[in-house]
């Protein structure tokens, strides 16, 4: 690899370790972050998500290698998710002279949240076990691995789900790692894993993001035209879910009693406030993302066309996993006549001609209600074929559809923000 290229991403590591984190400032490096470990590994960011498959875990969804590798094109929450790696690492170091045994689960094709600190700590006392469940990502891994010879580093290489794995006998960890989430903790596994592999976390131990925090708030109709000079008049109701350690210790013994519960509307609230809910993540002490700074952290703001929220009412909530996990909510809703949802088919055709945006706009709706329905086996990769062939990311199109109130909004969503040429 040319020695210019191999110092570039060695500077754009320490920028990236070392600096306040700056989404704009940080670019520059990121770029050369992800550029250089897409060469060493073969699996760039530009290559077409359509031929890459996600995996089903145990518990949820690991995506595809070249979406993980995506994930590290979000300059903000790479660099808070390296950082606080490196912080607690480094705490750790100080706190004894034992080695420190790391568990890094989830790693996507580029292993981004350690390989690249390791890559330049050159510390023998650091001592990895690595584990993805998608065989390419793991001969990435080994090739990163073997280009910056740290191999002194590396405990154990593994393909295997991660709601599965068992350690060896004995084996205990200092630190977990996985970062294997969306916002409001949708699809993915990361409650799952976190849950299964607390198990082998040592007494002192931590895991990395230290808390999920998923909040529920009421917030005016008119507050998306709120401004510096008009703060946000957000009523929170409730941190309805808290993934912690004291959390995923309760999950690992059985214990599901915090995926379902209900909140209080405060009396006087009338019907002109709508539903927001946020996920705030506290990745190592100081170290956080907060609303909207990634998209990790955009929220939801939604009314179920049927409900009311009206002071002294509860909203009622469940952590649910048909296919993929998901929390539904319950509102009270304006009259006690409940018909079934029947959504439209995939195949049929919007009126921007476009199969999957009116089924997917209704299923959103629905699940905004807590109605049930029936979901195809192949019908979230058809809907993630025709996101990828618009250019158009997940989250922020999942954020679009459960925020317009009518299917013409998302429609309106989507000429602005897709390109519109659907292969």
């Amino acid at each position: 690899m040319d020695t210019e290229l191999l110092n570039r991403y060695r500077n754009a590591v320490t920028h990236l370790l070392n600096e306040p984190g700056d989404a704009g400032l940080m670019k520059p490096f990121i770029n050369d972050l992800k550029n250089y470990l897409g060469n060493i590994t073969s699996i760039s960011t530009d290559l077409d998500m359509n031929d890459w498959n996600d995996e089903n875990t145990s518990q949820g969804v690991a995506i595809s290698p070249v979406q993980a590798a995506k994930c590290t094109e979000e300059t903000l929450r790479t660099q808070i998710f390296m950082q606080g790696v490196k912080f607690a690492i480094e705490e750790r170091l100080k706190a004894t002279t034992d080695d420190i045994h790391i568990l890094y689960a989830g790693t996507g094709p580029y292993g981004t949240l350690l390989i690249p600190y390791l890559s330049v700590a050159t510390n023998p006392r650091i001592k990895v076990t690595l584990i993805d469940i998608h065989p390419e990502n793991i001969s990435a891994i080994k090739k990163l691995v073997k280009h910056f010879s740290i191999t002194q580093n590396i405990v154990a290489i593994t393909c295997d789900d991660a709601t599965r794995w068992q350690a060896p006998d004995s084996q205990q960890f200092d630190i977990i790692i996985s970062e294997t989430m969306t916002a409001l903790l949708k699809r993915e596994p990361q409650v799952f894993i976190f849950a299964h592999l607390c198990q082998y976390l040592s007494e002192s131990g931590t895991l990395i993001p230290q808390k999920i925090s998923l909040k529920a708030w009421l917030t005016p109709f008119n507050s998306l035209m709120q401004t510096e000079d008009k703060p946000s008049t957000d009523i929170l109701l409730k941190e309805f879910y808290c993934l912690n350690i004291d959390e995923a210790k309760r999950l690992n013994t059985g214990d599901t009693s915090a995926f379902k519960g209900s909140m209080l509307i405060p009396n006087g609230v009338e019907t002109n406030y709508r539903l927001k809910l946020t996920t705030d993540i506290q990745v190592y002490k100081h170290l956080k993302l907060t609303e909207n700074q990634c998209s990790l952290n955009i929220p939801l703001t939604f009314l179920p066309h049927d409900a009311q929220l009206r002071g002294g009412e509860a909203i009622h909530y469940e952590y649910i996993m048909p296919k993929c996990a998901d929390f539904i909510f319950k509102f009270p809703i304006k009259n006690t006549i409940k018909t079934e949802t029947k959504l439209a088919k995939f195949t049929d055709l919007n009126n921007l001609g476009l199969p999957g945006v009116k089924r997917m706009f209704e299923r959103a709706q629905a699940a905004k209600c807590g109605h049930s329905f029936s979901i195809a086996d192949d019908e979230w990769a058809l809907w993630t074929k025709l996101l990828d062939s618009l250019a158009l990311p997940y989250h922020e199109t999942t954020a679009a559809l459960y925020q317009s109130q009518r299917i013409e909004e998302f429609e309106h969503w989507l000429n602005i923000n897709s390109n519109l040429t659907p292969s």
